[in-house]
C-alpha cells in the first residue's frame, strides 16, 4: 500500500531521513525531491540533482529536467499574489493611533531570558560565506511567505489569528551584551498554521527570532487582539544572527535552510488537496470525539497517515499537540495565557519562546 504521505512528501519528522517518496504526478520514485531533504535541500552540487537561482528556482534534475507542479486553485486562494521572495518591502498593518506600552498579547522577556536566546542564536559571522548567504536569505524569507499566508487567509487587520510578537525591539536591550552598536532582537511567533495551511498539516508553530543591525524594527500596537513587527524607514538591517523553533524544535543554520526550501518545494509541487486535508481534519475531530476509543478498522490508513505526520500518537487514540493545533482554534491573547499557565512541561517547551532545549 502506498499511503498518502508517501506520495506527497514527507513529514517534517522525516525532514533529514533516508525515506524516499513515490510522487505519482511525476510517476517516478522522487528521490530527489524527498530523500534525505537535509541534504538535497542545504547542500549544493549534490550529484547535480539540486540547483537554484538565488532561491526563486528550483530545478530538480535526473539527467533531465523535471518541472515544478503548478500551484493547485487551493494554494492560489491562499497564498499571497506575489511569489515567494518577490517582495522586500517592510510589512506594515496600521498606525499605532490610540495605543498603550503595555503588552497585550506578549510576555517582554528578562535580561536573563534575552541572554538565553543569545546564546541559542546562529551567528552569521560564524558560518562560512556560502552557509552565510543562506541562512541571511532563509531568515527573510521565511516570515515573509509564512506571513503572507496568514494575511491571505486572515486579512492584514486580523493577523492575531496566527501572529504574535514575542519582544518589543526598541526596548529589548541587546546592544549591551553583544557589543554592537544598533543592533535590536526581533521575535515573532506563528501558530496554528496547519489550521489554513493545506501544504503544511504537520507544522504547528514557528517562533522566529532575529538580530539586525541597522534597523528601525518596533512594534505597531493599534490592535486591541495583538502587537505585530513593523520594520519603519530604516528597514530590516544586516542580519547578525538567527534562530527558529518549529513546534518546539530548535533549528540549526542548515536545518534553517532546508526547512524554508522544503516548504517551497511542498508549496509549489503541493503536499495535498484541500478535499484530503479537510478528511484529514474531519478524521482528527473524530478521534477527538471518541474520547480515547480506537475509531474502527476503516479508518486504519487514516490513522497511519496521521501517525506519519505526528498528529496522532502511537496508539492513534490521543491527538498530539500537532494534531490539536490543526482542528482547534486559538488567538495571539489565548496564546500569551498559555504560555505563562501551561502545566504540561511537554506542551510548555514547545510553546516558551524561550526555552532551546
Amino acid at each position: 500500500m502506498v499511503k498518502k504521505i508517501k506520495e506527497y512528501g514527507n513529514s517534517l519528522d522525516q525532514i533529514i531521513s533516508d525515506k524516499y517518496i513515490y510522487n505519482r504526478d511525476l510517476n517516478i520514485k522522487d528521490l530527489y525531491q524527498h530523500y534525505g531533504l537535509n541534504n538535497i535541500i542545504t547542500q549544493d552540487g549534490l550529484n547535480n540533482i539540486i540547483t537554484q537561482d538565488g532561491l526563486n528556482n528550483i530545478i530538480i534534475q535526473d539527467k533531465k529536467i523535471l518541472k515544478i507542479k503548478k500551484p493547485t486553485y487551493f494554494d492560489s486562494y491562499f497564498l499571497p499574489q506575489q511569489p515567494i521572495g518577490g517582495s522586500q518591502r517592510a510589512i506594515n498593518w496600521g498606525d499605532n493611533a490610540g495605543t498603550t506600552n503595555e503588552p497585550r498579547a506578549y510576555i517582554q522577556p528578562t535580561p536573563e531570558e534575552i541572554e538565553k536566546v543569545l546564546e541559542a542564536m546562529h551567528m552569521v559571522g560564524n558560518l562560512p560565506a556560502d552557509q552565510q548567504r543562506q541562512l541571511i536569505e532563509a531568515t527573510k524569507e521565511i516570515r515573509y511567505f509564512v506571513d503572507g499566508q496568514i494575511r491571505a487567509r486572515f486579512g492584514a487587520t486580523n493577523h492575531f489569528n496566527a501572529i504574535r510578537c514575542l519582544n518589543n525591539p526598541e526596548v529589548t536591550d541587546v546592544a549591551t551584551p553583544l557589543s554592537m552598536d544598533g543592533v535590536q532582537l526581533a521575535g515573532e511567533e506563528y501558530f496554528g498554521l496547519n489550521r489554513f495551511m493545506v501544504n503544511y498539516p504537520d507544522i504547528a508553530d514557528i517562533q522566529w527570532w532575529a538580530l539586525y543591525q541597522g534597523g528601525s524594527w518596533h512594534l505597531d500596537t493599534w490592535n486591541p487582539e495583538g502587537e505585530h513587527l513593523d520594520t519603519g524607514v530604516n528597514g530590516w538591517g544586516n542580519l547578525v544572527g538567527s534562530v527558529l523553533k518549529i513546534n518546539g524544535q530548535v533549528l540549526g543554520p542548515q536545518e534553517i535552510v532546508a526547512i524554508y526550501r522544503t516548504m517551497r518545494l511542498r508549496n509549489e509541487r503541493g503536499f495535498q488537496t484541500d478535499l484530503s486535508f479537510e478528511a484529514m481534519q474531519q478524521t482528527l475531530r473524530l478521534i477527538l470525539f471518541q474520547a480515547g476509543e480506537l475509531l474502527p478498522a476503516r479508518y486504519d490508513d487514516q490513522l497511519e497517515e496521521l501517525s506519519d505526520l505526528s498528529l496522532v500518537d502511537s496508539s492513534g487514540k490521543v491527538l498530539t499537540y500537532v494534531g490539536q493545533s490543526m482542528i482547534i482554534p486559538t488567538m495571539a491573547l489565548q496564546r500569551k495565557v498559555r504560555q505563562e499557565n501551561e502545566p504540561d512541561p511537554e506542551i510548555r517547551r514547545i510553546i516558551d519562546p524561550i526555552l532551546f532545549n
